[in-house]
């Protein structure tokens, strides 16, 4: 097929999105031409350099951030709910982490920068809309309130690690294994000790001798 003359920018876009998803920043205006079927001259019109053109196309896939934190549908327990959350934030970074990755990797690229000029982005949304549903069910009374900000953190920090391995890998990791992540951060590390006695520590039944 010959080439086009004109291409709509978000069609020129996606074409340079997938040839830098594929073949990172060293990938050339030639491939992404030939891939959107245009000539060269025709991206450098639009985009004097390369990077500016990279920088345009590599911005994090859309998502409906209200839909995924919207109540469920049918009544679920707040761990279960906490887990169908994580599986659907495991997905979106799914579609994040191959554009991501790229980014990193550019000299050029500073995440406070980019962040701070996105600050409705998807990203920032689920960390955030993350810790708010773990400080909801902490007034629930179903979760504990102690170590809320460090849960979300971590909580958010390992799923988005868990897609890396995935690209990095070429291997889905099973819902499964989220939802054991999400468990562990619910019931937690510490041994849970049998209390005797009303409620009190076993330390408590332990009285010093007269001296």
């Amino acid at each position: 097929m010959g080439r086009k003359r004109d291409i709509e920018d978000e069609a020129l876009l996606a074409a340079a999105r997938a040839v830098f998803v594929k073949k990172g920043f060293s990938a050339t205006t030639r491939e992404i031409a030939a891939r959107a079927r245009i000539s060269e001259a025709v991206i450098y019109q639009r985009h004097p350099t390369k990077a500016d053109l990279f920088f345009a196309a590599m911005v994090p896939p859309d998502l409906d951030v209200d839909a995924l934190f919207a109540p469920p549908r049918t009544r679920a327990s707040g761990r279960a709910s906490l887990e169908s959350l994580a599986l659907g934030i495991m997905e979106y970074f799914r579609k994040l982490v191959p554009v991501f990755l790229p980014l990193l990797n550019h000299p050029s690229f500073d995440f406070a920068t980019f962040a701070h000029g996105r600050p409705d982005s998807p990203f920032g949304r689920l960390q955030r809309g993350l810790h708010e549903r773990l400080d909801r069910l902490a007034r629930d009374g179903v979760l504990s309130a102690a170590h809320l900000t460090g849960a979300a953190l971590g909580l958010f920090s390992s799923l988005h690690f868990l897609a890396i391995v995935e690209k990095l890998h070429r291997h889905r990791i099973d819902d499964d294994a989220v939802r054991s992540i999400v468990r562990a951060f619910w019931d937690g590390l510490a041994p849970r000790v049998k209390r005797r006695g009303r409620g009190r520590h076993p330390a408590a039944h332990q009285r010093k001798r007269p001296g």
